[in-house]
């Protein structure tokens, strides 16, 4: 009886716990992240700037950090800075025309309901007469119905776009002043990185303290090889849609053009679980195939099948004895996260569960589960 009240109060307070670990989280992830955001950005940062500071401070033999940690910040922050800029001139270029493009292709909505319309009922009219005509009335019920919805232009409906784009100019000031203390305090926190680590060392047991240099240890070479495979992985699927479109466009069967701004979207799209390449590539080939391009339609339809198939084979080689999660639950964590914290919570959430996970693995939270073996048995 007493083992039973004890494994009640245990679960109870346990479960308190867990409730408020959840709710200090919750609370720093929606509320306070945008204050403390640029000391968290900085600590991680400097853990993984410390083997470089440390190769070239050893290497000209300096007595601190100091000067190598601020000229490596300060070279990151050019490099990335460049990079941004660089690529965001490129996408807004290619972004202009395709926009431009895509607005010359299809007119307006009707133009585009009614070339659906006219597809379909073509396809009806090789139908079996009785199917044929039951199916015709719900389908010009159906279309009738999409055109009878207005698209008037309303300048009321401005408001809010220059409401939010006043607010963001607003913001433009406190914005500059996060980038100037983020920049700051990663210099500090990478330079001064032994002084704060064995501070927070000092305050805990030995037992504490070497599991937060093991938990250290973990998440930042399972986070590092992450990021690797999976920057990897985009840079293949680019690649193979760079590649197929060219192809696509040598044999003529695509006669458009901005080919990087549609690679670049579709390995972004495709590193996400929720959606993936058939995202962008699918209803692309559907539209064509809609329109009277064939030939278009199927080629997107291989491009597709070619890449799903390279993926399936690729990916569990780069991410083998990674810390990958299951689809379903990367999926409900981005929901969750979404629903609770807003934007931020559908990269915070899964990315948590994530260093959770590697802590759990090397036993440094929770007990490690050990593997059931399956005993087969033998037939007599």
């Amino acid at each position: 009886m007493e083992k039973a009240v004890e494994k009640k109060r245990s679960f109870i307070i346990t479960f308190i716990y867990l409730a408020i670990f959840v709710s200090i989280y919750c609370f720093l992830i929606k509320y306070a992240m945008g204050y403390i955001f640029p000391f968290v950005f900085a600590a991680v940062l400097s853990v993984f700037l410390q083997p470089v500071v440390r190769k070239f401070t050893k290497k000209l033999k300096l007595k601190s950090h100091g000067f190598i940690s601020t000229v490596l910040v300060l070279l990151l922050v050019v490099g990335v800075v460049g990079i941004l800029a660089g690529a965001g001139y490129v996408l807004y270029v290619e972004l202009k025309d395709f926009i431009a493009y895509l607005t010359a292709t299809v007119t307006s909505v009707d133009d585009l309901i009614l070339m659906v319309e006219s597809t379909a009922m073509n396809f009806i009219g090789k139908l079996p007469k009785g199917i044929g005509n039951a199916l015709s009335e719900y389908v010009t019920d159906f279309f009738n119905n999409l055109g009878t919805k207005e698209t008037s232009f309303d300048l009321s409906s401005l408001s809010a776009p220059l409401s939010g784009a006043w607010s963001v100019v607003k913001g433009i000031p406190t914005f500059l002043v996060s980038i100037v203390v983020t920049i700051i305090s990663c210099v500090f926190m990478t330079s001064e990185y032994d002084k704060v680590r064995d501070m927070i060392l000092e305050m805990c047991s030995e037992e504490t303290g070497e599991k937060l240099i093991n938990a250290k240890r973990t998440v930042t070479t399972g986070i590092g090889k992450m990021i690797k495979a999976y920057a990897t992985l985009m840079l293949i699927t680019f690649t193979e849609v760079f590649l197929g479109l060219n192809l696509m466009k040598l044999i003529g069967i695509y006669e458009g053009g901005y080919i990087p701004i549609i690679a670049f979207v579709t390995c972004i799209v495709d590193i996400v679980p929720v959606l993936g390449t058939g995202t962008i590539v699918i209803p692309w080939a559907v539209y064509n195939i809609i329109t009277g391009d064939f030939a278009m339609g199927v080629a997107l339809m291989l491009l597709y099948a070619v890449i799903t198939v390279i993926r399936q084979i690729i990916e569990p080689k780069l991410v083998a004895n990674q810390v990958g999660l299951p689809s379903i639950v990367t999926i409900m964590a981005m929901f969750l996260g979404g629903r609770l914290l807003g934007a931020i919570g559908i990269l915070a959430v899964p990315l948590t569960i994530i260093v959770l996970k590697l802590m759990y693995d090397e036993g440094i939270i929770g007990r490690k589960r050990v593997p059931v073996k399956v005993v087969k048995k033998k037939n007599n």
